[in-house]
């Protein structure tokens, strides 16, 4: 499936407008008629298809077994509160970034927590809490839900501050994979290639997630 396919499925129809002039038709279209009324009538086509042959047509890759988790769409936007103590701010993102190295998890969610008390308008230091929250899921440290939540708000968070900070992308759709919802998943990855098309972890994690919602529709 194409990149353009998995935004048509997703509703992404500005996605769709932008990708339908870079993408080659699809098999049996001929150039005049690609546009996006046809791009997506063939992702409708290929989706249904797979439903066809593996039944259940009324599915959907977010509706996995064992989840309904759908990620919000009308979450308002991150509003920064602006930075009250700089210096401290710094010495609290420097211990984070160390302790996140050792993977001294526990020690850096602490930094990083003080560090955005002080300063809400560091993008990085979001995406790394992110990061520490993803690595922390379903440990003692961390419940399984929460703390991917909590990675898929701080990586959103993050990437509201700075729309062009590639890994906030990334982690956000690779917290959205961890709670299933894959659609949502391959639409951060999706916008995180447009930035960086050659980056391979946005790639990947694009595909995977495509893979992973086909797959859970196939086991309907």
């Amino acid at each position: 499936m194409k990149a353009i396919h998995a935004a048509a499925c997703v509703g992404r129809v500005d996605v769709v407008g932008h990708l339908v002039t870079v993408t080659a038709p699809d098999d049996g279209v001929d150039g005049k008629d690609w546009n996006v009324p046809s791009a997506q009538n063939s992702a409708q086509a290929k989706m249904k298809a797979i439903y066809d042959k593996h039944g259940d047509s009324s599915a959907t890759p977010s509706q996995e077994q064992g989840s309904s988790y759908k990620a919000p769409t009308n979450e308002p936007a991150f509003v920064p509160k602006g930075v009250t103590d700089a210096s401290a701010a710094q010495i609290h993102k420097r211990k984070g970034d160390e302790a996140f190295v050792k993977e001294d998890d526990a020690v850096a969610l602490a930094a990083y927590d003080a560090c955005l008390a002080c300063d809400d308008t560091n993008a990085k230091v979001f995406a790394n809490r992110a990061a520490v929250k993803l690595r922390m899921k379903g440990t003692k440290s961390g419940v399984t839900f929460e703390s991917l939540e909590g990675a898929r708000i701080d990586a959103k968070n993050s990437r509201q501050i700075d729309p062009n900070y590639v890994k906030a992308w990334y982690r956000e759709g690779t917290a959205l994979t961890e709670l299933r919802d894959y659609e949502s998943a391959a639409l951060a990855f999706f916008e995180g290639m447009q930035i960086d098309e050659h980056n391979l972890d946005l790639k990947k994690g694009f595909d995977a997630a495509i893979k992973k919602g086909r797959d859970a529709n196939l086991k309907k």
